[in-house]
């Protein structure tokens, strides 16, 4: 086990002090920095940036920063959801630092979609069957790490397989049989 303990600081952000939103730095008591580049290519990382050591996702709505020996997470209500997410990233640091040998790691800075570019990819019925009034409003929360891929039942259809594959790109999803019947 790579990642074992932290402590966590939260603190009102700085550019907007009335915000109810908190955010936390997190101190690691383990240095990380091994593992980045293998967490680049299972977090699909919107920034990586290998001669600082600085991996940045989004994740629940959440701007997160993993650096050696810290990690930063934004708009969060209280130390609870702090917590939670962390033990979250600590269960994904360590297994993909256990599975490193099987996976190629990326020292490939990636740059985040535009929405235009992520709604283009997506199916652009405005079905509603996501919860939101159209693909586009989808796409904006994709970008923002608020809503996942799998929440549009029309991507997984045969129909749209290259399309969901681009967009796996840069938004993980849980593999599906893509049978045209998968709705």
């Amino acid at each position: 086990m790579l990642f074992k303990d932290y402590t966590i600081n939260m603190v009102i952000t700085e550019c907007n002090p009335f915000t109810e939103k908190l955010n936390a730095i997190v101190e690691l008591k383990e240095d990380i920095r091994d593992v980045l580049p293998y967490l680049n290519t299972v977090l699909k990382g919107y920034s990586y940036n290998d001669s600082e050591k600085t991996l940045v996702i989004k994740r629940k709505g959440h701007l997160i920063t993993i650096r050696p020996l810290q990690i930063s997470i934004t708009k969060l209500e209280d130390e609870n959801e702090a917590r939670a997410l962390m033990e979250e990233l600590r269960e994904i640091i360590n297994d993909t630092f256990e599975k490193r040998d099987e996976i190629t790691p990326s020292y490939v800075t990636g740059s985040a979609p535009q929405p235009l570019q992520v709604y283009r990819l997506l199916p652009g019925k405005n079905c509603e069957e996501c919860g939101e009034q159209s693909c586009f409003a989808f796409a904006f929360k994709l970008l923002n790490g608020e809503r996942n891929i799998d929440e549009c039942p029309l991507i997984f259809q045969d129909e749209y397989k290259d399309r969901l594959i681009k967009l796996g790109e840069y938004f993980p999803y849980e593999e599906r049989i893509l049978d045209g019947t998968d709705t």
